[in-house]
Formats: C-alpha cells, structure tokens, sequence
C-alpha cells in the first residue's frame, strides 16, 4: 500500500472503526454491540459502510462487524493490481473470522458478498453459524443452462461491460448510474443521496471483477456442502436473474428459508429495513434458540 494510501485510511478512521491484519492485508471493520458475533459482508460499489441502517438494529443483540473487503473504501483503488477476487475475499474473510477468535460466526451478506459468504460457508463449516444471503450475485457453476438464464445473464454482462468501459473513459457517475439502474430500478442513481452516491464513487472499481467472479469454480455440490442453517432473502422488486440466482440455490442448499421484501428491489437492506432487519432478526433468533435446544 502506498504512503498516501496509509495516510488517506488513518485520516478515513473513526474511533469506532478499526482495523485486523489477514493474509498481509489490513482489513478495516466498525463493531457495534455484544453477544454472539454477527458479520456483514457488503457487494460490489460498497464497503462497512453499506450496513448504516443494520448496525443499530443487529448491534442491540449481537456483536455486529461489518467489514470492508480488500480494495474497498477506505483504500483508494484504481483498479489497477491483483487481489481482487470473490476467492481472494472468501480467503480473507475466513482468516477474518478465524482471527476474531470467537468461534463461529452467523454471516449476512448482500450480491457479490454472498458469494464470498457461500464459499466461505462451504469451505469452513466450523466459522458458521448460520447465512444470511441477500440476492446473492449469479454464479455460472450455479444457474441452470436454460435459455432464459442465458439471456439474462448475457443481458447482466452487457451492462457491467458497458459500465465498466465508462469507467475507463473517466466518466465515473456514467459507469455507476448505468450499473445501479439496471440491478435496483431505472432513475435510481438519479435518487441517491450524495452520500450514498460518494459510497459507490469510492467503490467504483470493484465493478471490473464481477464477470470473473461470476465463473468462479463453486457448483450445486459445493452448496450442497453447507450444513449451516440458511435465509435467501430478495427483493419484490428485484431483477429477475437474481429470481434465477435463488431457485437454482434451493436446489442445492441443504436447508434454507425464502423471505421477499416487500417495496424493495436488489438493495433490500436500504429500500426496506425495517422489513429487512426484522426478517433477519426473527430468523437469527430462530437459530439460536435451536442451538440451544440442541446443546
């Protein structure tokens, strides 16, 4: 990381947000409350700043952490380098998680960062408790060939193609706005809070690995592995890949609950949270008390 990188993170802190050295990287996190450690893990334009309307919420009962993967904010990333992967995030957040010290951890994590959650959950079933996964971002390995899933996911790397190539024109809000309409609703971007919209500038980057990611070795039997109690959770609005993305999921998956939120679209967590919050509470509770039963 370069000197002005390190002095653009210390200046970026706050006293709630700190930082845990894994596989070489500084991964920053905030933490708010105690208990049964729960960790937030946000999607592609976001960083531990996506969870502002959960912290409250998860923080009156559980050790809420909601961490920035390597490269987001507060690093300033080009896009320029290596490390950027939903496997390289997956290898992080187990060391993460592992490092914590806690013991298992219930996982919520939204789009892309689902997919980080689902291979972590696969690969290291001691460090869940239970998964949260709110529209988890399609996975080739995943989707069922048929030709109305190829046509859309044909239609989504159209979109994060044309994206990203604005983004390399230096039109930055061009690439964003084209992005955040097509995955939530058209004139979304338009909506945003400035704050809201400088999340995603900061972010703006990480949009250059999702059509690798998408192929990312992890199949039905890989899901299948994942013993964990799970919530898929969607928006009623959400685009209809991410409909694709979760019934090829209840194929594989083990055990699992659906929820849709309602006046909600692909960001869920943010266009409904008292819905969202609520959902994912009563089902963290539900855990809990069948852990305990079973102890």
């Amino acid at each position: 990381m370069s000197a002005m990188n390190r002095s653009h993170r210390k200046r970026a802190l706050s006293p709630e947000v700190r930082t845990l050295a894994v596989n070489g990287y500084e991964m920053t996190y905030c933490e708010r409350g105690h208990g049964v450690p729960l960790v937030l893990v946000h999607g592609s334009l976001n960083d531990y700043r996506a969870w502002e309307f959960q912290m409250k919420a998860f923080g009156s009962g559980y050790r809420t952490i909601a961490v920035s993967l390597r490269r987001a904010f507060p690093e300033r990333w080009d896009g320029e380098g290596g490390n950027f992967s939903v496997r390289q995030h997956a290898d992080d957040l187990a060391a993460f998680v592992t490092k914590l010290g806690t013991g298992p951890v219930h996982l919520a994590a939204h789009s892309r960062g689902g997919d980080v959650a689902l291979i972590l959950a696969s690969e290291h079933p001691q460090l869940v408790r239970s998964v949260v996964l709110a529209d988890p971002a399609p996975l080739d390995g995943i989707l069922p060939k048929r030709p109305e899933v190829r046509a859309a996911a044909e239609k989504r790397k159209a979109v994060v193609t044309r994206a990203i190539k604005r983004l390399q024109q230096g039109d930055l809000d061009g690439g964003l706005e084209i992005f955040i309409d097509a995955v939530n609703a058209s004139g979304n971007w338009k909506k945003f809070p400035e704050s809201v919209k400088q999340i995603r500038r900061d972010n703006a980057w990480s949009l250059i690995s999702l059509l690798a990611d998408a192929q990312v070795p992890f199949t039905c039997t890989d899901a299948h592995k994942i013993d964990a109690p799970i919530l898929l959770v969607t928006g009623a609005k959400s685009p209809g890949l991410y409909g694709m993305m979760h019934a090829a999921l209840q194929q594989c998956l083990r055990r699992y609950q659906k929820v849709t939120i309602a006046q909600a679209s692909h960001g869920m967590h943010r266009d409904n949270p008292d819905a969202f919050n609520a959902a994912v509470l009563t089902f963290l509770a539900n855990c809990e008390a069948r852990q305990e039963g079973s102890g």
